[in-house]
C-alpha cells in the first residue's frame, strides 16, 4: 500500500493543491504566533481549517492539460468507482452502445463539471451544496475492446493482470466494460453524480460491480496537507509522484505516439484492488507489531529507523541483536524500487467501511494505482510482495481486480475515447 522509498518531496502546487499547501500555513502561522492564548491559536486552527475545507466545497475538477479528474490534487474525500458492462452481445452494437455511453457520459461531466448537479436536473440531491470538486474520469476495459471487435487496438499495457498468489478474487468483484470514477468533497454530491450518469445509461449498460470509498476530510484534519491514513491506522500514500515533479509524465502517464494505440498517447492505465482489510486480526497486534509488518512508524508514518515520514528507508540498517531495522518481510521493504527495477505508480487509497455481512467485516482499502504502464509498475511490486511473502498479506485479502484505459481529456471531441473509432 505504502511504497518504499522516498523521491522528492512534495515540491510545486498545482491549482486545488495550493488550497491545500495555504490551510497548512495558516496553520504554522497561527502556532509560531508569540504570546498567543490557548483559546485564539485553536480559533485560528479552526479559521484556516475551514478556509481549506470553503475552498474545497467551491472547486471545480475540470480536466487540465488533458489530465483526468482523478490525478489533480488534493485527492477529494469521497469516491465511488463503478464497473458497467455494456448490454449487446454482437461487436457492431456493444461498439455503438460504447460510443454512445461514452458521449452521454462525456458530455454531462462537462456540464456537471462547470455548473452541479442542481443546475442540470430539477429537484436534485444536491440543491443546496456547492460543486465539492467534483470530478468525473472514465476508463475502458480490455473486455470492451474485445467485444466490440477493437482487439487490435488494444495497447499491450492494458494486458490481463497476471494471477498472484496473494488472490483472493470474487469474479464478480473484477473487471468491467467501462470504468466510471466519481469523486468529490461531499458524499451527497458522489452518491446523486453516480445515480445520474448510470441512469441515463441504464438502456445500454448494467453495473458489474462498485466501491465507495472515502478519506478524511480537510475540514477535520490537523494539517489537510498531511498523507492521510487507512483503516489500518497507517500513513497511506507516502511520497507519491505529484503532478507538478518532471517525472510525474513517464511514471504515470502513457506513451503511444504512433499505431494502433495512439488513441491512448498522455492517457493513463489504473489498477484498482478492493482489498479487504482483517481488522480483528491486526488490532490484535500490538503496536511494535503493526510497525514491523509495514516497516514504518504509526506516530508519524517515517521508516522503522528514520526521521521523517519522506526519509530514505535504510534496508542495510541493523539494531543492536543483528537483526534488519526493517525487516526482510516487511511491506516497505519488498514494495521498494531497489527490490521493483525502480517501479512507480500514483497510488490512491480510499478507506470502504460496507458494514458487516454473515458477521464479517466489510471493510478495507479501494486501491488505485494510476501509472504509464501495469506491466512495469503494479504487477512489477505486486510480484515481489508475493515471492518475498509480505507481512501484510496475513492481515489482508485482494477480493475485486480491474485494469482500466483512461484516454486524454481532449478539446472539441464528444468523449474521451473519439479517437478510439
Amino acid at each position: 500500500m505504502n511504497g518504499g522509498r522516498a523521491g522528492q518531496g512534495r515540491a510545486g502546487v498545482s491549482r486545488r493543491g495550493l488550497l491545500t499547501g495555504l490551510g497548512a500555513a495558516g496553520i504554522a502561522g497561527a502556532a509560531g504566533a508569540a504570546g498567543l492564548a490557548t483559546g485564539g491559536l485553536i480559533e485560528r486552527e479552526t479559521t484556516a481549517q475551514g478556509d481549506t475545507a470553503r475552498e474545497l466545497s467551491l472547486g471545480r475538477s475540470a480536466p487540465e492539460e488533458g489530465r483526468p479528474p482523478a490525478l489533480l490534487t488534493p485527492t477529494p474525500a469521497h469516491v465511488h468507482v463503478v464497473a458497467v458492462d455494456l448490454r449487446a452481445e454482437r461487436p457492431e452494437q456493444v461498439s455503438q452502445q460504447a460510443r454512445t455511453v461514452l458521449r452521454l457520459w462525456g458530455e454531462q461531466a462537462r456540464g456537471l463539471h462547470e455548473h452541479g448537479l442542481a443546475e442540470i436536473v430539477e429537484g436534485a440531491p444536491t440543491q443546496g451544496l456547492r460543486p465539492a470538486s467534483l470530478g468525473i474520469t472514465l476508463g475502458l476495459g480490455a473486455s470492451l475492446l474485445e467485444r466490440a471487435g477493437l482487439a487490435e487496438r488494444r495497447p499491450e499495457p492494458l494486458a490481463d493482470l497476471p494471477e498472484f498468489a496473494s488472490d483472493h478474487l470474487d469474479p464478480a468483484l473484477c473487471g468491467g466494460d467501462l470504468m466510471l470514477h466519481v469523486g468529490a468533497e461531499d458524499p451527497l454530491v458522489v452518491s446523486a453524480v453516480v445515480e445520474h450518469l448510470l441512469g441515463i445509461a441504464r438502456e445500454q449498460a448494467l453495473v458489474r460491480w462498485s466501491l465507495p470509498g472515502f478519506q478524511r476530510a480537510a475540514a477535520t484534519a490537523a494539517d489537510p496537507s498531511a498523507t492521510p491514513r487507512n483503516l489500518m491506522g497507517q500513513v497511506d500514500g507516502t511520497v507519491n509522484p505529484h503532478p507538478d515533479q518532471a517525472q510525474f509524465g513517464p511514471q504515470v502517464l502513457a506513451a503511444h505516439p504512433d499505431g494502433a494505440a495512439s488513441w491512448m498517447d498522455g492517457g493513463t492505465y489504473v489498477v484498482v484492488r478492493r482489498i479487504r482489510m482483517l481488522l480483528d486480526d491486526w488490532f490484535d497486534l500490538e503496536p511494535h507489531q503493526r510497525e514491523r509488518v509495514v516497516g514504518r512508524r504509526l506516530s508519524d508514518g517515517a521508516p522503522l529507523g528514520g526521521d521523517r515520514e519522506d526519509a530514505l528507508p535504510d534496508l542495510a540498517a541493523r539494531g543492536d541483536d543483528g537483526e534488519p531495522v526493517i525487516a526482510a518481510n516487511a511491506h516497505i521493504r519488498l514494495a521498494s524500487p531497489e527490490r521493483t527495477l525502480g517501479a512507480r505508480m500514483l497510488r490512491r487509497g480510499f478507506s470502504y467501511d460496507l458494514g458487516w455481512s454473515g458477521g464479517r467485516r466489510e471493510a478495507g482499502l479501494l486501491f488505485t494505482a494510476w501509472q504509464a504502464d501495469p506491466r512495469t509498475g503494479f504487477t512489477a511490486v505486486q510480484r515481489e510482495l508475493d515471492e518475498g511473502g509480505d507481512a501484510l498479506n496475513t492481515y489482508i485479502r485482494h477480493e475485486g481486480s480491474a485494469v482500466f484505459a483512461v484516454p486524454p481529456v481532449r478539446e472539441n471531441q464528444p468523449h474521451p475515447a473519439h479517437d478510439l473509432w
